[in-house]
């Protein structure tokens, strides 16, 4: 910023152009009319006439001339640093204005519920942030219900969620899939098997999140229960997954929940596999009409990940 105020300074009384400055940094590189004119691929009386109107501009000689050799005078080598680092600093400007409309540099706003951070959401951002190193990702945690509404009215550019009803307008990409899996007090029977029956769980008290926060959660792990002929009896309900697994840790009910929320090893909490676990999916989801171009970048390392993670399934 500080060069190109400093353009802006020159320019204020002066007609210098880009082209001069380039012109003038190849003859101060090469001290030869011949070889600087061979460098810019012209003819040395153009550079010779654009050298001049440019030492007439400034008012100062910036060479010597002899017969036998050119030198830079003590003004010419000042005029020298400042014009490389002109040069560098438009492009700089020109590279990071190319990049951002590529998507390979910005600011992309993530909403993702608290389940995605225990799952897909750290290798995913890993990934992406080693591909695009100078996008600044910004993160932050949402209720699954409350995800649309920021993604429509652009909170968030992406989100990362359980799939349910999308209004009109918002994307959907499946990224990755794990089973449920049952989370007991550490004190229960069952803690002791390495598998359970979904079934096993039917006198249980469940604890478990009202319909309204996950609504593809709640029926995956309503219908699990059904499936085994037995209506879950829910004794609590809380929004976040995190507290679903402390609550069973002291003791209070058991639950349904997805397979990653295990590695919260929270003592007092137990995780089981249950047979013929049905799958929690995870995804994507994001407004058509969001015209951030780091989202598609964002897509693009979620395709890439999915492949590497599902082979694409």
């Amino acid at each position: 910023m500080l060069y190109l105020t400093y353009i802006n300074t020159i320019y204020a009384s002066m007609t210098i152009d880009f082209r001069q400055l380039r012109y003038f940094i190849a003859l101060a590189d090469t001290l030869h009319f011949g070889r600087a004119a061979a460098r810019l691929h012209i003819s040395q009386p153009p550079l010779s006439r654009q050298i001049a109107a440019l030492e007439d501009e400034l008012g100062v000689a910036l060479f010597k001339r002899t017969s036998r050799q050119v030198e830079m005078t003590a003004a010419g080598r000042h005029f020298h640093d400042q014009a490389v680092r002109i040069i560098e600093a438009l492009n700089t400007a020109v590279r990071s204005t190319q990049a951002t409309e590529r998507g390979e540099r910005g600011v992309l706003r993530v909403g993702f519920t608290m389940s995605a951070a225990w799952g897909v959401l750290p290798p995913l951002v890993k990934t992406y942030g080693s591909a695009y190193p100078d996008t600044d990702v910004q993160l932050s945690e949402v209720l699954p219900r409350e995800l649309n509404d920021a993604l429509i009215s652009g909170k968030a550019d992406v989100g990362i969620a359980f799939p349910w009803q999308r209004p009109p307008g918002l994307e959907y990409l499946p990224i990755h899939a794990e089973p449920l899996c049952a989370v007991l007090p550490a004190g229960h029977p069952l803690a002791q098997a390495q598998e359970i029956q979904i079934g096993e769980l039917a006198n249980e008290p469940f604890i478990t999140f009202p319909a309204a926060t996950a609504p593809a959660l709640h029926e995956l792990v309503i219908g699990s229960c059904r499936e085994q002929g037995f209506e879950p009896h829910i004794r609590l309900e809380t929004h976040l997954q995190q507290t679903i697994v402390n609550l069973v840790a002291e003791g209070l009910g058991v639950s349904l929940v997805p397979q990653s929320m295990s590695k919260m090893q929270l003592p007092g909490a137990v995780f089981r596999s249950v047979a013929d676990a049905r799958t929690v999916e995870q995804g994507l989801i994001w407004a058509a009409s969001n015209n951030n171009p780091c989202v598609k970048c964002f897509l693009d390392c979620a395709r890439s990940y999915r492949e590497s993670t599902c082979g694409g399934s």
